[in-house]
C-alpha cells in the first residue's frame, strides 16, 4: 500500500508532543511493515527527506509569514503554518503527492476539511481522519469562542467527508457515537509507547550525564512530561509548583521536580527544587534518571502518551482520573489514581518512602504496557484495517 500522512503541523516529527510521537510511530511501524508512506508537513521551505523508510515532503505554500501570523493571532492559533492546508498552492503540491497514494490519512481535524474534501469527492482517495482527540473545542475550552466555534464547525463538516475515522480509545468512539457519527465508521487505534530496556552504554551514560547537569546525584526525582503550550499541561505545572511540590517536600526534603516539555516564554515560575528542561531529545532517559512520574491533569481529551511512556519505563505513576482516561488502568494495580490533589501530594510520598511498594507499581505498569500498547502490534492492526477497507471488506 502507499499511505500518505498529512499533518498541520510542522513539528510532526518532533517527538515531543503527544500527536508528533502518535504520527512518527504508526508512521514508521506502516513503513517496517512494508508499506510506502508519504508524510506531508507544512514548513517555510519546500523539500524532501528520508527518516526510518517515511517520505517526509515539506511543503511551503503561497501566504506570506505576516498574513499567517496575523490569522493564528486573531484565531488564536499556536502552530501558525497549519493554516497553509488552506493555502491553494500548498494544495496543489500536496495534490502530485496524494494522488499516487491509497490511504489518506489526516491528522487534523480542524484543519484538514478542505484537503478532507478535495482528496475524497475530487481526487477519488479512501481518507481516513486520525482522531489524537474528539471535538476538543468542546471538552478543553482553552481558545477563544471564535476559534472554537470554527473549530467545532470545521469538525462536523471534516468527518462527513472521510470514510474512516480512528479514535485512540473507547470512550473517545462512544462520544462520537453519541454526537450522531455512524459506529461502522469508526475504528479504535490507541496510542502506544516502545518498551524500553536499560541495556546499553549510551544510555547509562546518558543518564548519568543528566543527573551530573541537573544537580539530581543523591536527589529523589519526580518527574512530569507535557508540553507547556497545551493549556491542560500548564495548568498541571502550576498546581505541581504552588501545592504539590511544597507538601512533598515538607516531608521528602531531598527531593526535585522535573518538568520536561516545551515552556512557553511568557511563562515563569521560579520555585526551589523545580527544575525546567525544556524540550529534550530523548526524554526516557529522563523517565530513567527518576524516581516516580506525575500527571495531575484536571482536563483535557484523548489519551495521555506521557502514562504510556512512563510505564515504559517502569516508573511508578500517581495520576488523577483525567490523566489515566481511556487507557483501562486499574488503581493501586497500574498506577495511583486520585482527583483529591492533597491525597495526591501523599501518594507521591508513599511511593518515595516505600520502594518495595514503587518496584511492583512499576512492574506491573509495564507488563501492562507491553500487553496492551505496543507500537508494532497498533501498526499491525491498523494495517490490516486499511487493507481490508481497500478491498471492500471492513467489517
Amino acid at each position: 500500500m502507499k499511505i500518505c500522512i498529512l499533518s498541520s503541523f510542522e513539528d510532526s516529527l518532533s517527538y515531543d508532543t503527544g500527536y508528533s510521537v502518535r504520527i512518527y510511530n504508526l508512521a514508521k511501524n506502516l513503513a517496517k511493515l512494508g508499506n510506502k508512506v508519504f508524510l506531508i508537513i507544512p514548513g517555510f521551505n519546500t523539500g524532501i527527506k528520508k527518516i526510518n523508510g517515511i517520505t517526509v515532503y515539506t511543503i511551503k505554500g503561497f501566504f506570506p509569514l505576516w498574513i499567517l501570523r496575523f490569522l493564528s493571532r486573531a484565531l488564536g492559533i499556536t502552530k501558525k503554518l497549519s493554516l497553509y492546508f488552506y493555502d491553494p498552492i500548498f494544495i496543489l503540491r500536496a495534490r502530485e503527492i496524494i494522488q499516487k497514494c491509497d490511504i489518506i490519512q489526516i491528522e487534523q481535524q480542524s484543519t484538514g476539511v478542505f484537503l478532507a474534501i478535495m482528496a475524497n469527492k475530487i481526487w477519488r482517495k479512501v481518507v481516513v481522519a486520525d482522531c489524537h482527540d474528539v471535538l476538543q473545542a468542546i471538552r478543553v475550552k482553552h481558545t477563544n469562542a471564535l476559534r472554537r466555534t470554527l473549530e467545532l464547525f470545521c469538525e462536523n463538516i471534516f468527518y462527513k467527508f472521510v470514510n474512516l475515522i480512528l479514535t485512540v480509545s473507547e470512550e473517545e468512539k462512544r462520544l462520537l457515537i453519541f454526537y450522531g457519527l455512524k459506529e461502522a465508521k469508526i475504528r479504535v487505534i490507541p496510542n502506544g509507547t516502545d518498551i524500553i530496556y536499560l541495556d546499553d552504554e549510551k544510555r547509562t551514560e546518558s543518564i548519568f550525564q543528566i543527573k551530573k547537569k541537573y544537580g539530581l546525584d543523591g536527589c529523589r526525582v519526580v518527574v512530569f512530561v507535557g508540553n507547556m503550550e497545551y493549556l491542560p499541561n500548564l495548568e498541571a505545572v502550576k498546581l505541581i509548583a504552588f501545592t504539590i511540590a511544597p507538601a512533598v517536600m515538607k516531608k521528602v526534603p531531598n527531593v526535585k521536580f522535573l518538568v520536561i516539555g516545551r515552556v512557553p516564554e511568557k511563562i515563569k515560575i521560579n520555585m526551589p527544587n523545580l527544575i525546567f528542561t525544556g524540550k529534550v531529545d530523548r526524554v526516557t532517559d529522563f523517565l530513567l534518571a527518576s524516581d516516580v512520574a506525575i500527571a495531575p491533569l484536571l482536563r483535557g481529551s484523548g489519551t495521555r502518551l506521557k502514562i504510556l511512556e512512563y510505564f515504559s519505563c517502569a516508573l511508578p505513576v500517581v495520576s488523577t482520573s483525567i490523566g489515566v482516561s481511556g487507557l483501562n488502568i486499574r488503581n493501586s494495580l497500574h498506577a495511583l489514581i486520585t482527583d483529591d490533589i492533597n491525597e495526591f501530594s501523599r501518594m507521591i510520598i508513599k511511593l518515595l518512602e516505600n520502594r518495595e511498594l514503587a518496584l511492583r507499581l512499576g512492574k506491573t505498569a509495564k507488563q501492562f504496557a507491553i500487553m496492551n500498547y505496543n507500537w508494532k502490534t497498533i501498526a499491525k492492526r491498523l494495517d490490516i484495517i486499511y487493507e481490508q477497507i481497500l478491498k471492500g471488506v471492513l467489517d
